[in-house]
């Protein structure tokens, strides 16, 4: 049974799809290409953890199929990790076996649902205080590879560490699968890696595939990490595409602005920092929609040191019209080797009527004796 150690109970089947928690914020997009940004009527909060992250964090996954002795209730029948004694241990399957899974069981009675036992929500410094029972997926053959594969793999994945340019090269992998379910965790993962890692992924998935999702509004919640490929791909239709949509959008700011503006960095290099530092300068842009092109900028530099001066040149600009700003800019930009916003950032400390937060940021971030 996919590769799980025998249960102490005879197992059926499993639900049906069963659609991934893995969704995205449902964010607006540009609509394909000529209309404006449609405002999304409906907003889902990304989860704090992945599927990998939970697959990866649990202490133990379970497969699981009707009870015997109660078809509504689930009831471990597989063991992928943890052992029998900890599953003995743990309080039952919550779940409650639906409709959708009912039919599911009666086309294929043998196939099973994925539950992990794990941390469940956790604090802004990662923390997880609580276990729980989350459900996972209706199992297939090529899921429990994929199940597989991450247990195998990904022991030490970090979002930010050594090794995520590996882990996003894993999903990458899966861009182009033909279950849904894979391709969307594909892209989630592949948003949520940090830009550098991400952008050796040239041409990872198929352009014709990334603007149909971008026109349908049933994918709209994967918009961002569509947008973030299309900047990545090599072939014309998506640098038309890009071209399309990032000006207007750095000048107007809206949904997905900092995707827009980095995949524009991506495809028109100078040309694109020059429309963006128009904008900053010109443009009527709230403070959240600069702050999106600021963290664009920050990605772009990190990722493409080709572009660090010019991106340099807008920051002192930025932080000349805002100095609410310098702090998120020293920092970032500290590792780039280069002091050209030194002098600009000194004479923010001067002021007495900088804010101690920007104050704190500046002096961890200037070099010694700065």
């Amino acid at each position: 049974m996919y590769g799980a150690a025998p249960g102490p109970q005879q197992g059926r089947q499993m639900p049906r799809m069963l659609k991934t928690i893995l969704v995205l914020a449902l964010m607006s997009v540009p609509a394909w290409p000529q209309r404006p940004a449609l405002a999304c009527t409906v907003c889902l909060a990304l989860p704090e953890n992945s599927l990998a992250d939970r697959l990866l964090s649990a202490s133990v996954i379970v497969l699981a199929a009707p009870a015997p002795d109660d078809p509504f209730r689930y009831a471990p029948v597989g063991l992928l990790k943890g052992s029998w004694d900890e599953v003995a241990d743990l309080p039952q399957i919550p779940f409650l076996v639906d409709s959708s899974t009912r039919n599911a069981l009666r086309a294929d009675p043998d196939r099973v649902v994925l539950m992990i036992y794990g941390p469940g929500r956790r604090d802004k410094a990662g923390r997880a205080f609580d276990q729980s029972w989350t459900k996972g997926f209706l199992m297939t053959p090529q899921r429990a590879d994929f199940v597989a594969e991450v247990q195998a793999q990904g022991q030490g994945w970090r979002l930010d560490g050594s090794r995520s340019a590996e882990r996003a090269a894993f999903f990458a992998a899966y861009l182009n699968s033909g279950d849904r379910l894979l391709r969307n965790t594909a892209l989630i993962e592949l948003h949520r890696a940090p830009y550098a890692s991400a952008r050796g992924l040239r041409d990872a998935a198929a352009t014709p595939d990334l603007l149909r999702d971008l026109r349908s509004l049933n994918r709209v919640a994967y918009a961002p990490a569509t947008i973030r490929l299309l900047g990545l791909q090599s072939d014309p239709a998506a640098a038309e595409a890009v071209r399309t949509v990032y000006p207007k959008a750095v000048a107007t700011g809206g949904f997905n602005l900092r995707e827009w503006a980095l995949a524009g960095i991506e495809i028109d290099g100078d040309q694109a920092l020059s429309t963006i530092k128009e904008a900053l300068t010109a443009s009527p842009l709230s403070p959240k929609d600069r702050q999106a092109i600021i963290a664009a900028l920050i990605d772009g530099g990190d990722a493409m040191p080709e572009h660090r001066g010019k991106i340099l040149d807008i920051f002192a600009g930025e932080i000349a019209h805002d100095q609410n700003t310098a702090g998120q800019i020293a920092l970032a930009t500290r590792d780039w080797g280069d002091d050209t916003l030194a002098p600009a950032l000194r004479a923010l400390l001067a002021d007495p009527q900088i804010d101690p937060a920007t104050a704190f940021a500046i002096r961890v971030a200037l070099p010694s004796g700065q």
